[in-house]
């Protein structure tokens, strides 16, 4: 058999062609450069890879603890608050009351006292753990809370009553039911005067306007309303004063349902779940604006 010659064994070899998938996972290998391994607070690492440095987070075998807590709670119920505060609380925590937002923040571990042994300095601390209260008005009251000093219809006023009567004091309930049954007039009427009683009520007179004979009538209102009811969600019933007036327009009536000093009544009863949180704590509570 004759030798092959030198060019015939010098010839390359053929290539040799690769699937899709397996080329592209080589690109893959050529473009990945050394994996980088960051450490975590947490005792996780995060693996940091490839030319668009890809993170993935592996989990920590003995999760390693923060060195304080890092808390953020938001509650609306005083008690709850309370409790909270008294589980938790540090022997610096103090409560920030803010007037104008109706809640009040715990911060339960604040920098120490200013003065200590003698040495002027406050002792710096994390500030991290927080619990709020957010005082929501009661959903009795804010119902009230939507009309008050805004003028009724005759229908509006009615139906207020009717929704509402659970939650009003004085007049009784039967004495009340009665005086809204009167207003529930469902002819064509034409209020012609109302006229203050000593016994604390007022009396309406109306004119029929769909007779032939004119029929004229009355109804008897309250001029006060007592409601029994919490000011803010979780808070003690409180009673409300609330006065009823009128107002004629061309045989037309409405009506508004007034609480004078209604702004010192909220802000007094804010000031009151405040003193209660200081008590129940024993917590200082500043308030603020």
């Amino acid at each position: 058999m004759a030798p092959k010659s030198e060019s015939a064994a010098l010839q390359p070899a053929p290539e040799i062609s690769l699937s899709g998938d397996v080329a592209a996972i080589l690109d893959i290998g050529r473009s990945v450069a050394a994996p980088v391994v960051v450490d975590r607070p947490d005792g996780s690492q995060s693996l940091v890879y490839g030319r668009d440095l890809t993170a993935q987070v592996i989990p920590a075998l003995n999760v390693t603890l923060p060195e304080r807590v890092t808390q953020r709670e938001v509650l609306v119920e005083p008690a709850s608050f309370v409790d909270y505060l008294i589980r938790f609380k540090s022997t610096t925590a103090i409560c920030r009351a803010s007037l104008s937002k109706n809640s009040i923040e715990a911060v339960l571990d604040y920098h120490g006292p200013s003065r200590t042994d003698g040495a002027d300095g406050a002792v710096p601390q994390p500030l991290s753990h927080v619990a709020i209260l957010e005082c929501p008005f009661d959903v009795d009251y804010a119902r009230w809370r939507e009309v008050f000093g805004k003028l009724l219809k005759q229908g509006e006023l009615v139906e207020l009553l009717e929704d509402m009567i659970h939650t009003i004091g004085e007049p009784f309930a039967a004495d009340l039911m009665d005086s809204i049954n009167e207003l529930k007039v469902d002819r064509s009427i034409k209020f012609k005067s109302g006229i203050n009683q000593t016994n604390g009520t007022v009396r309406l007179t109306y004119e029929e306007n769909d007779t032939e004979a004119g029929g004229m009538g009355q109804v008897t209102l309250p001029q006060e309303l007592k409601l029994i009811v919490p000011v803010f969600q979780g808070g003690n019933p409180v009673e409300i004063v609330a006065k009823l007036r009128y107002r004629l327009d061309r045989g037309a009536i409405g009506f508004i349902v007034a609480v004078p000093g209604l702004d010192k009544l909220e802000r007094d009863q804010f000031r009151n779940i405040g003193e209660s949180v200081r008590e129940k704590t024993n917590t200082p509570v500043y308030y603020a604006a």
